[in-house]
């Protein structure tokens, strides 16, 4: 009687819910599996909220309380590389294991974890602290290169112990900045939208005057790897790992 009642309620909570892939999204195998799910978007990004709508995608949005304090000390040289995947495993399991508990009859199927850095010569870069910092950090990236790494990990309910499975990818792009005159770079800092980016720019507002050219994923600088994403999704659905059965 008790698991009627609880798989009812279930139901009746997913019956209420908007579904996570809207008809604009194209029929592939990954949204196709999503369909219908509950999926979670462990981040109030709106810059990623807004990468996986453009193609039809539209996950609860659940930010993760992770503090991101994972000490960079410990990822310094190519581990520096690994910061964003641990941060993004970080943030989707938080959410994933608080919403179990909170809502056990309404668990997730899917929560998506994303972190994004900035490194220059294997450091990874912070948010400025000021303008002051702002313009030691472009003035760094100024006619150079710097590597964009994102980390992306989802985790979903599988059978066996624990109970759930954590898969990542990792993507990176290299972003060229210009030689550009010191009075762009102040400009730039004065109009004060680099302040809350790591590395101090935003490739799609005003910095994109600043960068000559990309070499990758341009939706990865802006904050999440969309077609690493998709098809990974794809890969894992097709080798029958992606189960997310009702």
């Amino acid at each position: 009687m008790g698991s009627s009642a609880s798989s009812s309620s279930s139901n009746n909570l997913a019956d209420q819910r908007p579904d996570p892939v809207s008809d604009y999204a194209l029929k592939i195998p990954a949204f196709t599996k999503l369909s219908g799910k509950r999926v979670i978007l462990a981040s109030n990004s709106p810059r990623r909220k807004e990468i996986l709508a453009s193609v039809g995608l539209f996950p609860e949005i659940i930010p993760s309380t992770f503090e991101e304090d994972l000490p960079k000390s410990e990822f310094r040289g190519e581990a520096s590389y690994e910061y964003p995947v641990e941060t993004s495993a970080r943030k989707a399991l938080e959410v994933y294991q608080r919403l179990v508990k909170e809502s056990p009859e309404d668990p997730p199927d899917l929560v998506i974890g994303a972190d994004t850095v900035v490194v220059k010569d294997e450091e990874i870069l912070e948010k400025p602290s000021d303008p002051t910092d702002n313009l030691r950090m472009l003035a760094e990236l100024n006619g150079s290169s710097c590597q964009v790494i994102s980390g992306v990990t989802i985790v979903y309910p599988i059978l066996k112990a624990p109970g759930f499975e954590v898969r990542s990818l990792s993507e990176r792009t290299k972003v060229k900045f210009a030689d550009n005159p010191t009075s762009h770079l102040r400009a730039y800092i004065d109009c004060g939208e680099g302040m809350d980016r790591a590395g101090g720019f935003a490739i799609q507002g005003r910095a994109s005057i600043l960068i000559s050219s990309i070499q990758g994923d341009y939706n990865n600088v802006v904050g999440f790897p969309l077609f690493s994403f998709t098809s990974f999704l794809d890969r894992l659905v097709s080798m029958g790992e992606l189960e997310l059965e009702d």
